[in-house]
């Protein structure tokens, strides 16, 4: 079963072992909307995601595409696409 953007965003926050102030700081969004998004209340906007995806070093794909269903295996562009190649911890490949 796939992961809900919240747990995504909690799992990414744990792999990085933040806190959610430390997480607040670097995204620059408040602990409690943090909490809200982890605890699925709501869908943060595309901008939020950015600031999420870019205080925690991933991409916005990183939170969302579990979510969505999309897997490396599953995804057309997943060949092309430097982002299916990326670990979380910011380790990028040199295919793009």
């Amino acid at each position: 079963m796939s992961k809900t953007i919240g747990q995504k965003l909690k799992e990414i926050r744990d792999r990085l072992k933040i806190s959610t102030t430390e997480m607040s700081k670097r995204c620059g969004i408040t602990v409690q909307k943090i909490n809200f998004y982890e605890l699925d209340k709501g869908m943060p906007t595309i901008p939020t995601l950015q600031k999420l995806a870019k205080g925690l070093d991933c991409t916005i794909f990183d939170i969302i595409d579990e979510p969505l269903g999309r897997t490396q295996s599953k995804c057309i562009h997943a060949s092309k696409c430097m982002f299916y190649n990326r670990e979380i911890q910011g380790e990028e490949t040199n295919d793009y």
